[in-house]
């Protein structure tokens, strides 16, 4: 049979006539790029899959459809020049009533006359006819427009299989070659990198079908693998995407967001939260109006597991819009959180996970690009986006358009939705501390202006001895030796006003290892009232800690002009400059973090309708995201790995809870800050030896075991006279380990005046060589004996009850909370806190009278044999402590009974 020419409306064959006519044909070529461009020039589809049509091994084209410069002569034949595309087309239908071709005449039968709209029927045709009309019907299909009506008349089944078969066959085989090419060329243009090109590659060349761009066709359906790919390929490199869009059928990517949620608990954005987010801010809720984005990661255990109930693979890179499941591909070793925070605090809702191999400023700009897109599509603007300062985070600072030029910085960038809009950009502040605590530990000094910030200084702070402080502190003020004892505060924050206090204290003293300290002591505190300003949580805390507003604006903008100074000078050791360093981003963060104060301040504060008349920034920090990641770790624990099916776990029982109490239950962000720079802590920067003024029995760390102290009654005829100040000194000595409150421990102890309370390096008040607690916990537990004697005396009888215990507790914290002026030093300090009830302030009077009946509790039970003095609720408080800055919702429920071995033991005794 000749070969026919496969353009649309073209009757030539390759026939002799045709060839003595001078017309030649041509093969499609082999090459994939050519080939696909010949292709798009014919425009031919198949009627019944819409599709593309793609060629067969005979396919070819005539000579009419290209110019006759396109053409060559070799050795005397005429042939196509390299790399000719035809260009000659008539796409017009026939006329009504037109004649068929004479190519089909030649073939022996008489074709009736249809038109356009016709159809040829079994009757009108003879069973020569028939044959022609099959063939017309087989071998043509790309002369039928859109519009055409299908022939009635069905393909002979033996011969439409095989055909089927051969163009489903010839399809996948171009499907493959098309995604190998499109891949490599994006390899090859840098657009998308190799590891990426792998993966896509290894999961998609099985069963990928990427459709052309041509005229009259519209996609309205995605396939699911499809989806996939989309979404992968836009993660990976925008760019790539709008290349391979410009040849493809390839969605908006500003409709991508949409795959990328799910209705249930899998990898994605977790569509439950976007509706109940949709719900309040439609219903006009001003608290979810506006909102902060966090973005952190929690590293997985890299393990793939088959799960039966989803009979899919577990374990493996998962961004919502499909699972990946090729063997090439790699187990997921991160997963990439991101939590929504109220303007103001008000709730803190998680949005999704998304399962990675590694995690890459590309992934996590697009994935920010895309939440931020959902979350304005339901309502809800971004005002800030907030990630700590490692390299993958500041890569995607860069890719959203944050510019940082040395000392330059650009903190904000344009939204996606919106360009009228811009988000701010911070870097969470626990971890730019880290990273400057790392850099002054790497480099030893830094210079500025010839002068040294040195870190000797709290090397030196670290190994003061007790005889040294004292002896010096007696020749320099006369003060007496033998009522005073030194101690350090442990707990204290290396970058804090307090260890500034304990530099300057130990200089004041002559201690000649102090001398010239004062650039790094003035060092410490401008960086910690950076970190303050960084981190205000209540709107009643005073100073740097206060909430950003118009009184204390100008106050801001004097310390960043004054940061921004300090960088301009700060010099590494070798004389660079440090902005410009290797180690520059813990410093260069604070210098965005403060930029984009200042632009909150002009856009939130000083508007013409401005809602709101201050800002909390502690809310802009990692804490939120810290205290949803210690509810999912504590999760994994209780399943034994942290895998990516643990993870989904405990994800699921986090984001439920979360939306039962969306608005309701917000944590105590100071204890979740304290708990994260648990490791800038004074006693965590040193070695502690013997004789150290940081190493008191006290100290957690310490060898010394405070539980063993036996408090039985025979002991009671060898205290002093003062009870009430031994009983103190007892309840302080339990409670010290537990507090990780810097200035709570030091409001507990005595002061003999000769340094402020709450400095990391006090004189404490003694007697014979016993310290003294405060005058405000003495004062406590005399209030707490009264209660406790009149309860033992009047209730006798109801001390069998299981709630005496807390009945008592309540009746004592319900009176101490009468007593005037307790603990003056912490009368700011007190109001840090978000949470108005469950402050410090009350931690402190839980802590004394929980331990002080537990004392008398444990007393009362020694002739009967348990062991006197043994301390749980130290344990217990260490677990809540825990829990409360892993995120626990339970932290802060009261379980008297359970915290208290002696009532435990009285309740159930028989």
């Amino acid at each position: 049979m000749p070969k026919a020419c496969s353009a649309i409306n073209c009757p030539n064959r390759d026939t002799r006539e045709n060839r003595a006519r001078g017309l030649s044909f041509h093969s499609f070529p082999k090459a994939h790029e050519l080939r696909k461009r010949w292709m798009l020039a014919v425009k031919r589809i198949e009627p019944g899959s819409r599709k593309l049509w793609i060629p067969g091994a005979g396919a070819c084209l005539c000579s009419q459809h290209f110019t006759q410069d396109e053409f060559e002569l070799y050795g005397g034949q005429k042939r196509l020049k390299a790399g000719v595309i035809p260009s000659v087309f008539s796409f017009k239908k026939s006329p009504r009533g037109q004649r068929p071709p004479r190519s089909l005449k030649a073939l022996g039968a008489n074709i009736p006359s249809v038109g356009a709209s016709e159809t040829i029927s079994p009757a009108d045709v003879s069973p020569a006819q028939s044959k022609v009309v099959e063939l017309i019907h087989a071998e043509h299909q790309y002369s039928l427009m859109e519009g055409r009506t299908k022939s009635p008349l069905p393909p002979s089944p033996v011969l439409g299989s095989e055909r089927a078969q051969d163009a489903a066959q010839r399809r996948l085989t171009y499907y493959r070659l098309e995604l190998r090419s499109v891949l490599e060329g994006l390899r090859e243009q840098h657009l998308l990198p190799e590891d990426k090109e792998h993966m896509l590659r290894a999961q998609f060349t099985a069963d990928l079908q990427l459709d052309l761009r041509y005229e009259g066709t519209q996609r309205g359906s995605y396939p699911a693998t499809m989806r996939n790919f989309a979404v992968s390929l836009h993660l990976f490199s925008p760019k790539a995407y709008e290349c391979v869009a410009r040849t493809f059928q390839l969605p908006e990517p500003t409709t991508l967001h949409v795959w990328l949620s799910n209705p249930d608990y899998r990898p994605g954005f977790s569509q439950q939260v976007f509706s109940v987010l949709a719900e309040r801010s439609q219903a006009g809720d001003r608290d979810f109006q506006s909102c902060s984005l966090l973005i952190g990661a929690m590293s997985l255990e890299r393990r793939i597991q088959y799960d039966q109930h989803t009979n899919s693979m577990q374990g493996l890179v998962d961004f919502g819009a499909g699972n990946y499941d090729a063997d090439e591909v790699p187990a997921a070793g991160e997963a990439l959180m991101l939590v929504a925070v109220g303007f103001q605090g008000h709730w803190i809702a998680p949005l999704g996970y998304f399962l990675l191999a590694t995690l890459t400023g590309d992934v996590q700009s697009q994935l920010l690009r895309h939440c931020i897109l959902k979350l304005y599509s339901i309502g809800l603007q971004v005002v800030s986006v907030t990630s700590d300062a490692t390299a993958p985070n500041v890569d995607t600072a860069r890719r959203l358009g944050v510019l940082v030029d040395g000392v330059s910085v650009k903190s904000t960038f344009f939204h996606p939705a919106n360009p009228a809009l811009e988000v701010a950009y911070f870097f969470d502040p626990c971890h730019l501390l880290t990273l400057v605590h790392n850099t002054l530990q790497a480099y030893v000094s830094l210079q500025v202006c010839s002068k040294a910030i040195c870190w000797d200084y709290i090397l030196r702070l670290g190994v003061l001895q007790e005889k040294e402080v004292l002896q010096a502190a007696h020749k320099f003020s006369g003060v007496s030796i033998s009522g005073q004892r030194v101690w350090g505060n442990g707990a204290a924050q290396l970058f804090s006003e307090s260890t500034a206090q304990a530099l300057h204290f130990a200089a004041s003293l002559g201690l000649s290892q102090f001398l010239g300290h004062e650039t790094t002591s003035h060092f410490i505190t401008l960086l910690s009232a950076v970190f303050d300003v960084c981190s205000s949580r209540s709107v009643h805390s005073k100073g740097p800690k206060a909430p950003l507003s118009l009184a204390s604006y100008d106050s801001l903008n004097n310390l960043c002009n004054e940061y921004e100074n300090l960088l301009r000078k700060l010099h590494d050791g070798t004389g660079e400059l440090l902005g410009l360093s290797r180690h520059r981003w813990g410093f260069l963060g604070f210098l965005v973090n403060l930029r984009s104060l200042q632009w909150m301040a002009k856009t939130y504060l000083e508007a013409e309708d401005r809602t709101v008349p201050y800002l909390l920034t502690g809310w802009w920090s990692l804490d939120p995201l810290e205290w949803c990641w210690g509810a999912i770790r504590q999760g994994c624990e209780e399943r034994g790995a942290t895998t990516a099916q643990a993870f989904q776990s405990a994800y699921r029982h986090v984001l439920c809870k979360g939306l039962a109490a969306l608005g309701c239950n917000t944590p105590n962000l100071l204890d979740v800050s304290l708990s994260r720079r648990a490791s800038l802590q004074l006693q965590a920067s040193w070695p502690l030896g013997k004789g150290q003024v940081w190493l008191d029995h006290w100290c957690p760390g310490s060898r010394q075991d405070t539980s063993a102290i036996d408090l039985s009654p025979s002991l009671l005829s060898q205290l002093e006279e003062d009870t009430t100040t031994y009983v103190s000194r007892f309840v302080v000595r339990k409670l010290l380990p537990v507090l990780t409150c810097a200035e709570c421990r030091a409001a507990l102890m005595s002061s003999s005046g000769v340094e402020p309370a709450g400095s990391a390096l006090m004189c404490v008040k003694n007697r014979g060589r016993q310290w003294l607690p405060a005058e405000s916990v003495r004062r406590v537990i005399r209030r707490a004996e009264k209660i406790f004697g009149l309860s033992t005396w009047f209730f006798r009888d109801s001390r069998q009850h299981r709630s005496w215990g807390l009945v008592l507790e309540l009746a004592i914290l319900a009176d101490v909370s009468e007593e005037p002026g307790l603990f003056p030093s912490l009368h700011d300090h007190l109001f840090e806190s978000n949470m108005l009830v469950s402050n410090h302030y009350v931690t402190i009077l839980q802590g004394l009278v929980r331990i002080f009946l537990e004392l008398h509790s444990g007393q009362l039970w020694a002739a009967q044999g348990p062991e006197l003095g043994q301390s749980t609720w130290v344990s217990r408080s260490k677990e809540a402590n825990s829990e409360q800055s892993q995120g626990s919702a339970n932290s802060q429920q009261r379980n008297w009974p359970c915290q208290t071995p002696g009532l435990k033991q009285w309740f159930h005794a028989p």
